[in-house]
């Protein structure tokens, strides 16, 4: 039956066959370590989940064969996008899944979005499960006054919706390798919104200069809820935005965090869009 197969791979380029094949609706990673080029490079080795993924019909998911036990290792490479969701993909699960050893210059180690109105459609329901952004992803935020740039997982425009109906489940983010973030929204343009619908539960993140940025107006419906934010250098959660609607921060607890607050807004401690339910930031 279409969508029913189940096939294991032990290769980028066979995982990336499977995932284009609309009868497998499970494709399996052997524990290993793969090298991956960055997804922007759309090489045989990039996990650039785009536009050739979008025509699926069938919901798919693509599981280490033991949670942890698959690494998706950049080789140091500068510009490192472990994995890119663009141009309309919708309905995958990524579960289990490490990324290490990269520079998220400019951009995030996990993408979505970020390409504007130039590419057709937006990433949706997109479930993340238990993934780990390793200390050896790195970035330029080695101090709490470095510019923030380089982020852990960056969420940003998309042609017609946005990015929408996406859901992060135990994510791990260390950031002491410099990264500006665990999770970034930034970035919308006419025609191609910022986020909406999203969920992140169970978010464990330590030494990124800012947890959680969400700096964009047509932030919609984001959830982020029973998240441990330890030793950021400068704030836990930033909130930059006039136009947001639907921000909820539950159960979020952090410590350590090197201004000695833990939310930051210019526009006071409960700006406009945004609801806290029993956090602890510090």
């Amino acid at each position: 039956m279409p969508g029913e197969a189940s096939v294991t791979v032990a290769s980028i380029p066979a995982l990336l066959a499977a995932l284009a094949d609309d009868s497998i609706g499970e494709v399996v990673v052997e524990d290993g370590t793969y090298h991956v080029s960055p997804a922007s490079d759309q090489k045989p080795d990039s996990l650039w989940i785009g536009e050739q993924f979008a025509d699926r019909t069938h919901p798919v998911t693509v599981r280490a064969e033991t949670r942890g036990g698959v690494t998706f290792d950049g080789g140091g490479a500068g510009y490192f996008g472990c994995i890119s969701f663009e141009q309309g993909v919708h309905d995958q699960t990524w579960d289990g899944f490490d990324c290490a050893n990269g520079v998220a210059t400019q951009t995030g180690v996990v993408t979505f979005g970020g390409l504007g109105t130039s590419s057709p459609g937006s990433p949706s329901h997109i479930t993340m499960r238990d993934i780990t952004v390793l200390a050896s992803c790195q970035g330029s935020s080695q101090s709490a006054t470095a510019p923030t740039l380089d982020h852990a997982f960056y969420i940003a425009d998309a042609a017609g919706q946005g990015p929408h109906d996406l859901s992060f489940e135990n994510i791990s983010v260390d950031g002491r390798g410099g990264l500006a973030s665990a999770f970034q929204f930034f970035h919308s343009a006419l025609g191609a919104p910022n986020a909406s619908n999203v969920t992140i539960t169970g978010l464990d993140v330590v030494g990124t200069q800012e947890a959680i940025i969400l700096a964009d107006p047509t932030l919609r419906n984001i959830t982020i809820e029973s998240a441990t934010i330890t030793n950021a250098l400068l704030y836990a959660v930033y909130y930059e935005t006039t136009g947001a609607q639907g921000i909820v921060l539950s159960h979020v607890t952090s410590t350590g965090s090197g201004s000695g607050r833990g939310f930051f807004s210019a526009q006071g401690p409960s700006p406009p869009g945004i609801v806290f339910s029993d956090t602890s930031l510090h």
